[in-house]
């Protein structure tokens, strides 16, 4: 929920998400759940981070915390993006400003972190199942792919999946695309520029994501193969990664891209795609593990905030 600030005697912390295309911004109090002044900037801004931080804590002298979220892997308290040349330091933050913490996160062990806010009247469910461990996966298409695994709410192990290569021949395989210099890694076939890659293989032209969902609404043919799939893609990955890490807490799809497909969904075509080719006892674990879609936006930023509660114990 975003609301606007009142008076509240809790700490203040500055929560800022880095994704690979825009930058989000807010405001919170530690130990609550809403959301203040929330803003989206463009990443170009990354060229003058510090006057953007700055700006915040001069305009709000109660902020006293800063938690970001970044899109790349993090590494002695750094984090290089994948997707952009930008690169920064806890320590460094934590030198040039007046603040009492500084907390760096990969953008999925942020969103792993924002799973427990959720109930289930905000996540859509492709499969109902049964949640029978402790052990989630959170996986999402973006400007690239990423992914995280959740144990018992408060253990997040942000992965690299979207960077690897070893299930991509088979992706492709499975869809009918033949490997080419486009498809490197798999998030060069499950993201939004792999959701463009195949509607230009099948359509010999360029559209954005947007356009090719508006064009399936309209019932474009090219499009709406697009879509069918690109999400065939996502249930043939997420069988493998399911048999992988066993997530039968469930498994969670986030982010403005999964949303804006939810309607194109045939939930028998899906199951079929998560189910093919297992044996018999494989396919009755898959069967049972719930996968949904969660409708909370800026899953980033509520994930910052319930990481820096959770480490605060407020």
């Amino acid at each position: 929920m975003v609301v606007n600030p009142t008076k509240n005697n809790k700490q203040k912390a500055l929560l800022i998400d880095i994704g690979g295309t825009n930058i989000r911004t807010c405001k919170a109090y530690i130990g609550d759940k809403e959301l203040y002044d929330p803003l989206k900037k463009s990443t170009s801004c990354l060229k003058d981070f510090d006057s953007l931080i700055k700006a915040f804590l001069e305009e709000d002298s109660d902020i006293r915390h800063l938690v970001i979220s970044v899109a790349g892997p993090k590494l002695n308290d750094s984090i290089t993006m994948t997707n952009r040349n930008f690169k920064i330091n806890e320590n460094d933050i934590l030198n040039k400003f007046d603040i009492d913490t500084c907390e760096i996160l990969n953008d999925w062990e942020s969103i792993g972190h924002s799973l427990r806010l959720f109930n289930d009247e905000e996540i859509n469910y492709i499969n109902r199942g049964s949640s029978l461990n402790n052990v989630a996966l959170m996986l999402g298409p973006g400007t690239g792919l990423g992914a995280a695994v959740v144990i018992n709410n408060n253990i997040v192990l942000p992965t690299e999946v979207g960077n690897t290569s070893t299930m991509l021949s088979s992706l492709l395989r499975d869809i009918g695309i033949d490997a080419s210099d486009s498809f490197n890694v798999v998030e060069d076939l499950i993201s939004g520029k792999g959701f463009e890659r195949i509607y230009s293989h099948l359509a010999s032209d360029k559209k954005t994501p947007e356009e090719i969902v508006e064009l399936c609404r309209n019932k474009d043919k090219h499009a709406e193969e697009t879509i069918e799939l690109f999400i065939e893609s996502i249930a043939r990955l997420l069988s493998e990664l399911a048999l992988t890490y066993l997530p039968r807490r469930g498994i969670f799809l986030a982010g403005g891209l999964i949303r804006s497909l939810e309607e194109f969904i045939d939930l028998q075509s899906f199951k079929n795609s998560f189910l093919r080719n297992r044996r018999p006892m494989h396919a009755d674990v898959l069967s049972e593990i719930p996968i949904g879609i969660i409708q909370k936006k800026m899953t980033c930023l509520h994930g910052n905030l319930a990481f820096l509660s959770d480490k605060l114990k407020i």
